[in-house]
């Protein structure tokens, strides 16, 4: 029988390692404003599969093309429609953004995973008293019914993942059930250097302590709910006591 392999890249410095192990992958998801990191690993990496794009609200489509070149088969959000409408008068949201793709919004199969929308430092402090992350969102669902409904309004979004590219591997592992996904690029804040195209956004002077520990987190739990699935990692600073974990 045919191993089932899948893979996820987000944009951290890791990412290169990719270029030797594209051809194993019929199916990948990418995370964010991507197009940079297609022309510098190259796009013939990214022919002939099928790839399912994860931009965050802020993202534009791929330049370069590269819709035409590559079967992106669908954007895929983590919100739903009416949180995707700009505050701004006369800015454009993601759906305008997009408009003549295949856009889809938060399907049902993921409504309930991730963690609730409540302050970072909240989730922070229950993380180390629950060993498993869906009794401790259930904790929270039940304890902070005021803060969840008022941080669903303020921050447009019905659940929260710490970084795109954690909602990338949840979700790719929902829709996939793989044998082994391999992730690439997704460091985890780990590098001095945080993203393998020298993107702009490295260079925002932003805390990311909270959300680094939140995505460790996150990733260490997913390795142990779909523990049938073999773990690969390109960032070799990344390792935890699971069976299933491996580094590429």
């Amino acid at each position: 029988m045919e191993v089932q392999r899948v893979a996820v890249l987000a944009r951290g410095s890791s990412l290169g390692k990719f270029k030797k192990h594209s051809d194993l992958f019929k199916t990948i998801y990418i995370v964010g404003n991507f197009y940079k990191e297609i022309k510098r690993i190259g796009v013939k990496h990214f022919e002939n599969k099928k790839i399912i794009f994860i931009p965050s609200r802020t993202d534009r489509p791929l330049r370069n093309d590269y819709h035409k070149k590559l079967d992106i088969i669908r954007i895929q959000t983590m919100y739903y429609p009416h949180q995707l409408i700009s505050k701004k008068k006369g800015k454009q949201g993601l759906i305008d953004k997009f408009k003549g793709f295949k856009l889809e919004f938060l399907p049902d199969y993921m409504k309930n995973r991730g963690y609730p929308v409540i302050d970072r430092e909240i989730i922070n402090s229950y993380m180390k008293k629950y060993t498993n992350y869906k009794a401790m969102c259930l904790f929270l669902e039940n304890n902070f019914v005021k803060e969840i409904k008022k941080g669903v309004k303020d921050n447009r979004r019905s659940r929260y993942w710490p970084t795109t590219g954690l909602y990338a591997l949840d979700i790719c592992l929902v829709e996939q059930n793989p044998d082994e996904i391999y992730l690439f690029g997704i460091d985890c804040y780990q590098y001095k250097t945080l993203s393998y195209s020298k993107y702009n956004w490295e260079n925002k002077k932003r805390d990311h302590s909270i959300v680094k520990k939140i995505m460790l987190y996150h990733m260490e739990q997913l390795a142990k709910e779909f523990s049938f699935t073999k773990f690969y990692t390109s960032c070799d600073k990344i390792d935890f006591n699971v069976f299933n974990w491996n580094l590429i």
